[in-house]
């Protein structure tokens, strides 16, 4: 593991916000023994940025991504996986209820209405893309996803163009209206590489709609929950996540955090992509307010303590 600075403004001078705590089985994954080294959450003083130090080294990353989610198809059947989900009432399917929002937004502002081209980046076993395409008009859809049991899945159920690899931008040959990339920009050491692949699969005025980890689960869940488990590398404000996209061209058209059923809070933002870089939206740092979210978390931190 290796200690890290700010991957947003690259300063070394943080805070500790707390220390993961519980057992971790992903860490079992890559360790025979596990580090006994402190996993910390922290905040950059700098920007306000919110990400883990030490983290994992590389190879450790591939180790875990080899061994990560081998069998999410234990306990049931693939089909009977996709079948589930895509049959959730309405207000109880988070898939439902993110289209929903996004359609909404989309609708706002693509006044020629015209069908998308879409393709969900990360795109699990299809369930997300099944939504999309009874919610939103499109022209077609594609899938990238580097777990095969997921793709293979995806494959079948949409019978649509779902590749089993890396993705990288033009990888299926032409550009498209709207990407979708949900609940994996956590997962990346390094996420402006990954943003600029997306925006060259787009044209101007293409959209992304990115859905993140929200930085108040720092303060409403306990230590110890797996929210805090070393797959996730980052938390995003709505701060923290515009200055990074502006950094690659991308302006945010709307946003919002929600909480799920499982106590969850995630960010959604739908961004447009730009012909030259946006500067001067999120000029000043700190983007977000240091004293304050620490404060938070130490009063999250005395109530699990006491509890």
């Amino acid at each position: 593991m290796k200690n890290v600075d700010c991957y947003l403004c690259n300063s070394s001078k943080s805070s500790v916000l707390f220390k993961q705590k519980g057992f971790d089985s992903y860490l079992a994954k890559v360790f025979d023994k596990v580090p006994e080294e402190d996993l910390n959450w922290v905040i950059c003083t700098g920007c306000g940025f919110v990400y883990r130090t030490p983290a994992l080294e590389d190879m450790e990353l591939i180790a875990l991504y080899e061994k990560y989610e081998q069998d999410i198809f234990s306990n049931t059947t693939p089909d009977d996986y996709f079948d589930k989900i895509i049959s959730l009432p309405n207000d109880e399917s988070e898939n439902w209820q993110k289209v929903e929002w996004l359609s909404g937004v989309i609708e706002k502002i693509n006044s020629n209405n015209g069908k998308m081209n879409v393709l969900d980046i990360g795109c699990g076993g299809g369930t997300l893309l099944q939504t999309i395409r009874e919610q939103i008009p499109l022209e077609s859809i594609y899938g990238v996803e580097l777990n095969s049991a997921y793709a293979d899945l995806a494959k079948r159920k949409l019978k649509a163009d779902v590749r089993n690899e890396e993705y990288a931008s033009g990888l299926f040959g032409h550009r498209f209206d709207l990407l979708i990339n949900t609940k994996v920009l956590e997962h990346v050491p390094d996420p402006l590489p990954f943003l600029k692949e997306m925006a060259n699969d787009l044209d101007e005025g293409g959209l992304l709609f990115l859905e993140v980890p929200d930085v108040s689960d720092m303060y409403n869940l306990p230590p110890s929950h797996e929210r805090f488990y070393i797959p996730h590398i980052y938390f995003f404000s709505v701060n923290t996540l515009s200055a990074l996209l502006e950094k690659v061209g991308f302006s945010v058209v709307e946003k919002r955090v929600v909480k799920t059923t499982r106590d969850r809070s995630y960010l959604q933002i739908l961004a447009e992509k730009k012909n030259t870089i946006v500067s001067g939206l999120i000029s000043t740092i700190p983007y977000d307010n240091v004293s304050e979210l620490q404060n938070k978390v130490k009063l999250n931190m005395v109530q699990y303590e006491n509890g």
